[in-house]
Formats: structure tokens, C-alpha cells, sequence
């Protein structure tokens, strides 16, 4: 028979359509198991692994995992940003200045042509000084320059002082003002000679002093 089907021409099966009559052409219904097996290899075909998914269905998935990943990037940029705007240190800012000046009276006389000013920064709840426009001389062997935070009393005498570091005469830098020395109290800027003898306090060898002012 499948000989015979294979051996037939278009022209052989149109010649054959053309002599059947019309009850020949009429459509009968298929058996019930047809539909049956159609079903059930339709509910096979959708529980299988590989069963195939509409185009259309695939890509609203798509979309839904894209607009859930870019939701969730955009909660996470933003709370980095809130983050780092509470976490965000002051910025350090200039809150004082000093000119400091030579005294010929009751000063060493290498500080006779010297000069420096100074900056009192603000950052955070720390402070520091910062030497500017300095030109300073070199203490000479065996001492060195060393920057002091005095208080001074009532009739402009010292009444208190710390040591905020030695001083390199060719880049003084910054020095940080040491905790629990309010600048406020201690506002007169000192810089010294000091002889490396082991003595911590100040020696009396100023070369220039000045008081921090307000900007």
C-alpha cells in the first residue's frame, strides 16, 4: 500500500478526488480515544523538561526578572548613598589664623629673621596647625624646633602650655593639637629652640609667638 501511495503523481490524486462524489467528501467525527490521546500527549508534552514555552510567555518572564533586578540595584545604590551621606566625615575647614612675630626683648636671636603664620583647622572634633609662609632658621646641632599651645592668664603671661611637635625648619607641615587642649583656652602659638637634653619642658628660647585669631 505505501508502494502504491509513493508511485501515485499530482496528477494521479487529482483525477481521484475528482470522482469521488460528495457524500464520499463528507467529514465523519474521529473516534473518542482520538481526542483522548491528543489530550493526554498535550499534558505530557507540558510536564516534560524540554516542552516547549510560548515566545510570548518567555519574554514577560524576561521583563518581570528585569524589572525585579533593576528594582532591587536601585534600593541597594540608594541606600550605599545614604550610607555614605550619614557616615560622611566634616569636611576640614579653616577657623583661625596667627601671625607670628619676633620679640626682641625676651627672644632667642636666631628668631630675628624669621617669620611664620599659622591656620587652626577644624575637622570632626579634632583640631591641628597648620605653619604657613614660614621661614625659619636651623636650631643647630644638637636641638631642634619645637611648636607649643599656650594659655595664657589675665595679664597676657603663660599660664599654661603643651607641646604640639617638633618643627622641620624647611617643611614645618602640620601638627595635630593633642586631645583635651581646647584651643579656645590655648590660643597663643609658640615656637622654640630646644636642646636635645632630655628636658620635656620649654626651654625659654622663643623666636616667635603669636595668638590665634578668630576668622
Amino acid at each position: 500500500m505505501d508502494e502504491e501511495r509513493a508511485g501515485r503523481t499530482d496528477s494521479d490524486i487529482e483525477a481521484l478526488l475528482r470522482g469521488l462524489d460528495a457524500a464520499e467528501m463528507e467529514l465523519t467525527d474521529p473516534p473518542e480515544d482520538v481526542w483522548e490521546g491528543v489530550e493526554s500527549a498535550i499534558q505530557a508534552g507540558e510536564d516534560a523538561p524540554g516542552a516547549v514555552i510560548a515566545l510570548e510567555f518567555r519574554r514577560r518572564r524576561i521583563r518581570r526578572i528585569m524589572l525585579s533586578a533593576a528594582a532591587v540595584l536601585v534600593l541597594v545604590a540608594t541606600g550605599v548613598v545614604t550610607a555614605v551621606t550619614l557616615t560622611r566625615d566634616e569636611p576640614p575647614r579653616v577657623i583661625a589664623s596667627a601671625e607670628l612675630a619676633y620679640d626682641p626683648d625676651s627672644f632667642d636671636e636666631l628668631g630675628a629673621q624669621a617669620r611664620a603664620g599659622a591656620e587652626l583647622i577644624a575637622e570632626d572634633d579634632r583640631h591641628r596647625i597648620k605653619i604657613v609662609d614660614a621661614l625659619l632658621p636651623s636650631p643647630g646641632d644638637g636641638a631642634d624646633l619645637e611648636a607649643w599651645l599656650i594659655q595664657p592668664d589675665a595679664e597676657g603671661n603663660v599660664a599654661d602650655l603643651v607641646s604640639i611637635g617638633l618643627v622641620d625648619p624647611v617643611d614645618p607641615g602640620t601638627l595635630e593639637v593633642p586631645d583635651g587642649y581646647d584651643p579656645k583656652d590655648f590660643f597663643v602659638l609658640d615656637i622654640s629652640i630646644e636642646p636635645r637634653d632630655g628636658n620635656a619642658g620649654h626651654s625659654g628660647r622663643s623666636i616667635l609667638r603669636g595668638p590665634l585669631q578668630d576668622l
